[in-house]
């Protein structure tokens, strides 16, 4: 299990590697239930895997097994919460901890701390963007400055079923969907859009596979300071754009403009901008 298998960009790709080689810190993966949150961080711990760190991770439930990798399942019955697994797993000085989620204020301030105190941390959220998660600890109780403090990066993702190779077949959108899906006419000019007609070998959907997109908010000091200063998140979005954060949506449709998906499968994962 690596990066490379899952779809994402070359860009997003050694992005996420030179994060997971961080020091210390808090990596944020963000998306709805299903959008391969989970299956991104073991990816990452695969690859930083040497033998030479201690990795220890907390699980509802354990999903993959590891080599090399201390894994435990929560168990709430027997009072193995989130929060309790992770003040156990400190006392074993870790070098990277896996959170597999942040559920509550108490396990978002133990995770910073941790953070803070010179270990990586890998979590996930549930949010809709790598926006609304500053709100989200923010409604959990997270000092701003903490947060910041221990934060080097929240990553948004979604999957996108590709078009099927099989029947996928040039097309030009009418005018409504381009609407729908807030596309200028003009824009589409000598692109090569598909639609899926559906055969056997997609079993009649017109979509075989699926493929990974990407948002990220690499955190430095003029975002932590917007974020400390508790901006609008349009005034941070703004900052975010300016150095180079792609959105879901613009990922999104990059994956139409070469032919690999279909306006109305981005207009059912993303929102129209």
């Amino acid at each position: 299990m690596r990066l490379n298998n899952l779809g994402f960009d070359e860009s997003t790709i050694r992005v996420l590697r030179r994060l997971s080689a961080e020091p210390h810190g808090m990596l944020l993966v963000t998306g709805p239930t299903g959008s391969g949150k989970t299956t991104t961080l073991y990816a990452m711990i695969t690859e930083i895997n040497k033998g030479r760190d201690k990795i220890i991770t907390i699980e509802d439930p354990v999903e993959y097994q590891l080599p090399g990798v201390l894994q435990i399942p929560v168990n709430e019955k027997k009072g193995l919460t989130f929060a309790r697994g992770l003040r156990s797993i400190l006392r074993h000085d870790p070098d990277k901890i896996m959170v597999g989620e942040i559920r509550d204020g108490e396990t978002a301030q133990i995770a910073v701390q941790s953070a803070l105190t010179g270990h990586l941390v890998f979590t996930t959220i549930h949010a809709n963007n790598v926006f609304d998660v500053i709100g989200r600890f923010m409604q959990l109780g997270v000092d701003p400055y903490s947060f910041v403090s221990a934060l080097n990066a929240i990553v948004a993702q979604r999957l996108l079923r590709l078009s099927c190779p099989h029947c996928a077949v040039e097309c030009k959108p009418d005018a409504d969907l381009l609407a729908e899906s807030g596309i200028a006419p003009e824009s589409i000019a000598g692109l090569r859009l598909v639609e899926s007609r559906g055969c056997e070998r997609c079993r009649g959907t017109g979509y075989r596979g699926r493929t990974a997109i990407a948002e990220m908010l690499i955190l430095d000091d003029q975002i932590r300071q917007l974020i400390v200063e508790r901006q609008p998140i349009a005034r941070l979005k703004q900052a975010a754009r300016a150095k180079g954060t792609h959105l879901l949506r613009e990922s999104a449709l990059d994956l139409v403009r070469q032919g690999r998906t279909t306006l109305e499968e981005v207009n059912r994962v993303t929102f129209v901008a």
